[in-house]
């Protein structure tokens, strides 16, 4: 089954809020549910949201008051539909206060197709933009560019093929 949604801990709420909101904007993310006096927020780029933030302040599940403990690695991908979307991303987030992690560009000891970029949040996770598709898919120029490259390789073929008198 596929991941529905994911939470995390933060020590600082307003600034992972914030940082959030900036470098996910290009994959349409936005705040979509709030609970516990805002200690919790749920974003999404659909209807519902698959991404929560949870503040030091959120009541533990037993009602105790203990302050949170500091969480271990964490490693958040998203999917991105295009690769400009993941060098939008990059660019937010950085904007927002991000530390690169690994800049856009093809992780082919991934796969040849990965196209990612790598960013740590405020707190130190490595978040990540990820698009894997074939460029001729995934690039501005799409299927226009591989399409019209192909037309002209075809036609400068076909020219050759005349000039030789093959046809």
């Amino acid at each position: 089954m596929p991941l529905h949604h994911l939470g995390i801990d933060v020590r600082d709420l307003k600034e992972a809020r914030e940082f959030y909101l900036a470098a996910l904007k290009p994959l349409g993310y936005k705040v979509k549910m709030t609970f516990h006096d805002g200690e919790v927020i749920g974003m999404g780029a659909g209807f519902a949201p698959d991404f929560w933030l949870t503040g030091p302040n959120k009541p533990s599940p037993d009602g105790s008051e203990k302050p949170k403990e500091k969480t271990g690695f964490i490693h958040l991908a998203f999917a991105a539909s295009n690769r400009e979307q993941v060098r939008k991303f990059y660019d937010a987030a950085i904007a927002a206060g991000g530390k690169c992690n690994g800049p856009p560009g093809v992780r082919p000891e991934y796969l040849s197709i990965y196209y990612g970029a790598f960013v740590l949040d405020p707190e130190g996770r490595n978040i990540e933009a990820v698009c894997i598709k074939p460029a001729f898919l995934a690039e501005p120029w799409g299927v226009v560019g591989w399409l019209a490259t192909s037309g002209i390789l075809a036609a400068v073929g076909s020219g050759v093929a005349k000039w030789q008198g093959w046809f």
